[in-house]
């Protein structure tokens, strides 16, 4: 299953969506064929005895749904994307198609529209981040995984290594330290050898032992992961980052500690986690996050967003009143592209919306520029950013 199919069964496992999702399952849904998606959610109605919701109860989640779309009042100045699609119009568009998305997009043998759409690239245009990673084994061999057949990765200090649907998977055994290391444009996954899965996001580099035989499981981090942990709770999983140590009994989180960013944030899906930095400790609550200020080595806790924390997992970009200067980070990331700014243009404006991370390059702009605001002018891989 691909990153859009499983969001869309999380969005529909949900009892409400927020008006990034509904606006990201229109965006997506845009990209479809919605006539064959129509077709196929009425025969399935027909097959399994569903009944279409009474014409009341279609008003009343519009009428949800399009107070979720409208952005509350904001105190600082915010360019809201989709402006286009606000409207009991575009509720309806999501509530009509959302549940055929899901049922025809899960079938089995369904070709993926991304890939569809990406071979259709315009020569100009730059195709978004994928499955790239290179994997550093403990005798030093370096191997480029995304160049790599599925099946055992040969290794010399007894790692047991299999690459399997761009995912490395580790057995028992070894003594060597390896390394996974995403560029610009990369992501990818690796389950350790206890059974701990992690996804590397790009320009992102995971430290690891081939196999945890100390009596504590130590990884070191550089840019953004998620983590899900294997329980042990007679060896404590630890997540070194520059300046701060994540401590885990068995748990999900996310961890952001980009060089670039001025904020380290560990944000708290399930379980329990220590957050060390110096002489300051927090124990973090599911829904909390840690913000640790890279000049100061100030540490706070406060309320998390783990929707916004976790989307680039799902295959999500979202901003949720984000300065343009960190959204376009994330974008030079993503696409490997450098970014500059035309002379007086203010890179403090603040953007809020979503989209997919498997649009290209020339897409994704097209989609900022719907603030009508912003023009994005594009030589190869340097972005120029400028007012309208």
């Amino acid at each position: 299953m691909n990153q859009p199919e499983t969001y869309i069964r999380e969005l529909l496992a949900k009892p409400r969506w927020t008006d990034e999702e509904c606006r990201w399952l229109l965006h997506y849904l845009e990209h479809t064929p919605g006539a064959e998606l129509k077709a196929y959610m009425l025969e399935r109605f027909r097959q399994q005895g569903f009944e279409i919701p009474a014409p009341e109860l279609s008003a009343s989640i519009l009428s949800r749904i399009h107070d979720r779309i409208q952005p509350p009042a904001r105190q600082t100045p915010v360019i809201p994307m989709f402006r286009r699609w606000r409207g009991i119009a575009a509720a309806a568009i999501v509530v009509g198609l959302a549940a055929a998305a899901a049922v025809f997009l899960l079938r089995p043998g369904r070709q993926q529209p991304a890939a569809d759409h990406m071979a259709a690239l315009p020569p100009q245009d730059v195709a978004p981040g994928g499955n790239k990673a290179r994997l550093v084994l403990g005798n030093g061999r370096s191997v480029l995984l995304d160049q790599a057949a599925d099946g055992p990765i040969a290794a010399g200090n007894g790692e047991q290594v299999h690459k399997q649907d761009a995912e490395l998977i580790y057995g028992p055994g070894g003594s060597g330290n390896n390394m996974l290391i995403t560029p610009n444009g990369g992501q990818y996954r690796v389950q350790l050898a206890d059974g701990t899965r992690v996804w590397l996001n790009a320009a992102s580099s995971l430290q690891y032992p081939a196999a945890f035989n100390s009596s504590e499981r130590t990884v070191t981090l550089t840019g953004e992961a998620y983590f899900e942990v294997a329980q042990d709770a007679a060896r404590p999983f630890f997540v070194k980052v520059n300046g701060m140590t994540v401590q885990v009994l068995g748990t999900s989180f996310n961890i952001n500690a980009y060089s670039e960013e001025q904020l380290f944030t560990t944000t708290l899906l399930q379980g329990a986690v220590r957050v060390v930095a110096g002489h300051q400790r927090m124990t973090l609550a599911p829904g909390e996050q840690t913000t640790l200020e890279q000049r100061s080595g100030l540490l706070q806790r406060s309320s998390g967003d783990v929707e916004n924390a976790v989307a680039w997992k799902n295959g999500i970009f979202t901003f949720k009143n984000d300065e343009l200067a960190a959204v376009m980070r994330d974008i030079s990331r993503w696409y490997d592209v450098e970014v500059a700014y035309s002379e007086g243009l203010n890179d403090k404006i603040h953007v809020s919306g979503a989209m997919r991370r498997q649009e290209s390059l020339q897409q994704a702009l097209k989609i900022l520029e719907l603030t009508a605001d912003l023009h994005f002018e594009v030589q190869g891989r340097k972005v120029t950013v400028s007012k309208k």
